[in-house]
């Protein structure tokens, strides 16, 4: 019985964290917790490369709203001694990001620290697909100036400041004639992205257009076959620029990473008890066919 009490409890304050953990993004209720802007910083401030040409200037950026401001996980990057050797990605280009990572010594832990695949219900019955919620599963992406009507501190927010204007307005400029477009650089067999009405949107094409820089809004979702093989699964985009404003360039490369896991147990065991009942039936049958 005191055991039974304590697996209560602790299920209970691991609710209470997941719910905490969703109130903190602004649009999490609506499932958005990605936004893309245009980095308008021209130069480092801080570090190494303090003063130097920023590499993400004027670039499209793909950012995650954690609560009071946004880390850029789709951005460029300097590497090596001053002045730099430019890339086109960094280490900390992945949801989720990698220092939440609960493994020895930060290493990664799949069927804790990645966004899990889970049974898909509606059209998406007999697939497995990411799971929403906790920190980094609110998979929808939205244009940054969907927040602009917010304000500096809208009712009912959480976060003490609307990230909008976070990081002295670095993400809150508008630009004219950009069309986001997101491009699917590469993704593990069997690991697909779709949306209502369109189960897989890359079926035609490696890009796919989200729309207008200033309003678009997209809600995807993940997902592999209900039969695909246990492990991680990723996909790697870049965000490009369709439309006819060429100041604004194409931003980094970037990683979603999922992971799925084995059967629950409760499963395995209805699998077990499936295969014993056609054998025990195939059994009675043998007998009445001897006798």
């Amino acid at each position: 019985m005191k055991k039974h009490l304590l697996a209560v409890a602790l299920a209970a304050v691991s609710l209470t964290s997941v719910a905490a953990q969703a109130a903190t993004g602004i649009r999490f209720s609506e499932g958005i917790g990605y936004y893309v802007a245009v980095d308008t910083r021209l130069f480092n401030v801080g570090g190494v490369y303090n003063g130097l040409a920023n590499p993400n200037a004027n670039r499209l950026t793909f950012l995650f709203d954690h609560g009071d401001h946004f880390h850029s996980i789709g951005s460029y990057s300097l590497t090596g001694p001053a002045p730099g050797t430019v890339l086109d990605t960094n280490a900390n280009n992945r949801i989720p990001e990698t220092y939440t990572y609960s493994g020895p010594g930060g290493a990664v832990v799949p069927d804790n620290d990645l966004i899990q695949l889970v049974p898909g219900t509606g059209m998406w019955a007999g697939t497995r697909v990411a799971q929403s919620g906790g920190e980094y599963g609110y998979l929808g992406v939205a244009s940054i100036q969907t927040l602009e009507a917010l304000g500096g501190s809208p009712s009912g927010n959480p976060a003490p400041v609307n990230p909008f204007m976070s990081s002295g307005n670095r993400w809150s400029a508008e630009f004219q004639g950009v069309t986001v477009g997101l491009k699917l650089v590469s993704a593990t067999a069997g690991l697909k992205v779709g949306t209502t009405g369109d189960m897989d949107i890359f079926d035609t094409g490696d890009t796919f257009t989200l729309g207008d820089s200033r309003s678009f809004e997209f809600m995807p979702t993940f997902y592999v076959d209900g039969g695909a093989a246990m492990g991680t699964y990723t996909a790697e985009f870049m965000l490009v620029n369709l439309g006819s404003n060429t100041n604004v360039r194409n931003g980094g490369r970037f990683f979603i990473d999922f992971y799925n896991p084995v059967p629950e147990p409760s499963t395995w065991a209805l699998m077990a008890a499936g295969v014993a009942l056609v054998g025990f039936t195939l059994r009675g049958r043998t007998r009445a066919g001897a006798a």
